[in-house]
């Protein structure tokens, strides 16, 4: 009964899914190889765009603390890398799996003197890795320009760091929002061609001339030229029997069919990356009610993308306490970074907090890290004198 209870019964290795690999499910990307450029060129989409800074500046406006129990000299090395490190670029990668499912960085590392330092993290295109039936993390293997369905390449450990979204058993790669964006963009642009060609046919007065019923062939071509010639420079000299009409073209209704038919597409678009709101779904009429609900769900989705940056980055800390300190003195604390919101800093908190010392009032470390917005190391309390 316990050897039933303690083995896994339902497994992949029964199926003998393409030669041990995992392959991915998003139907969009088997259909082009595997290459990932088909989703990065949506990103051209200005108002896909748009909403993508959106959420992500929800993320990278954020303030960070550190918190270690261990050593004091472990800590300030663990802030001092931290503050060596390009956050916000490293912040917006990893920000990345929310777009494509999932992130990979390689840590670039330094020796300094006898310790091993991690001074970047450098983020590798996605197509370049793929998951085996086991659900790790494998270097793919490109042949002829295609990639190849083998086992790939074991990866090294304390080297790169799996950043996923939303994974799961059947889909280590992870939910892809530009998969949902992919047909609302495709469409917008096929709409928009349209649309020019539509502005391009009626948007313009038509130009009619007129010429005598005894004109020549020569006349009639001469006249055909200098309408031609009008078109482009709005001027000609014409002769003065000859009779040119502007027509101007009637306003057609099923332009504005396209223009209802794009800003449908963007909404679809919002929806996929910011979730629906009320103000998504309001569109240009709007009201205080529905601007507060879309905030504070843009403010979740960024408490809940921070995460990914949290867990890349503890990460990070963990190779390093490992490889720097573990066998030194048996230190396995755990490094955990955090990022928290950043307060408007007012004059009348300021003049506040100022009347309050007066008052005898002495505030914490904390206090001032948290109201404005300061690292451990970015100040000390001056002691008393009185």
């Amino acid at each position: 009964m316990k050897n039933t209870l303690l083995k896994e019964r339902a497994v992949r290795e029964v199926l003998n899914l393409f030669n041990d690999v995992l392959p991915d499910p998003d139907k969009i990307l088997a259909e082009n190889n595997y290459d990932y450029s088909i989703y990065r060129e949506l990103l051209l989409d200005a108002h896909l765009s748009a909403t993508i800074q959106q959420r992500k500046s929800q993320v990278l406006q954020m303030g960070w603390e550190l918190n270690y129990d261990g050593p004091e000299r472990i800590k300030n090395e663990l802030v001092e890398i931290i503050q060596n490190m390009p956050l916000q670029e490293i912040g917006n990668n990893v920000l990345d799996a929310v777009l494509y499912g999932y992130a990979v960085g390689e840590v670039n590392w330094e020796m300094r003197g006898s310790k091993i330092i991690p001074v970047n993290i450098i983020y590798k295109p996605q197509e370049w890795f793929m998951f085996d039936i086991k659900n790790r993390l494998r270097l793919r293997v490109r042949a002829r320009g295609n990639y190849l369905f083998e086992p790939g390449e074991e990866l090294p450990p304390y080297k790169f760091i799996l950043c996923q979204h939303m994974p799961s058993y059947t889909n280590p790669y992870g939910e892809k929002l530009l998969s949902r964006c992919f047909w609302p963009v495709t469409f917008k642009k096929a709409g928009i061609e349209f649309w020019e060609l539509m502005v391009e046919r009626f948007g313009s007065p038509n130009l009619i001339g007129r010429y005598a019923a005894g004109a020549t062939e020569s006349e009639k071509n001469q006249l055909l030229e200098d309408l031609e010639q009008m078109t482009k420079d709005i001027i000609t000299v014409m002769r003065s029997d000859q009779v040119v009409e502007w027509k101007e073209s009637p306003k057609y209704s099923v332009g504005g069919l396209y223009e209802n038919l794009i800003q449908f597409l963007n909404t679809e678009i919002s929806k996929a990356i910011l979730t629906a709101t009320l103000t998504i779904e309001s569109g240009s009429v709007g009201n205080y009610k529905s601007a507060v609900v879309q905030q504070e769900m843009i403010s979740y989705l960024g408490m809940q993308d921070k995460k990914l940056i949290e867990f890349s980055i503890n990460k990070l800390l963990e190779y390093y306490l490992e490889l720097n300190h573990s066998a030194k003195g048996g230190e396995k604390e755990k490094a955990k970074i955090k990022f928290n919101r950043k307060e408007g800093i007012s004059e009348f908190s300021i003049d506040r907090d100022k009347i309050l010392k007066e008052m005898g009032i002495e505030f914490s470390k904390e206090y001032f890290k948290k109201r404005y917005n300061l690292t451990e190391t970015d100040f000390e309390i001056a002691k008393s004198t009185d």
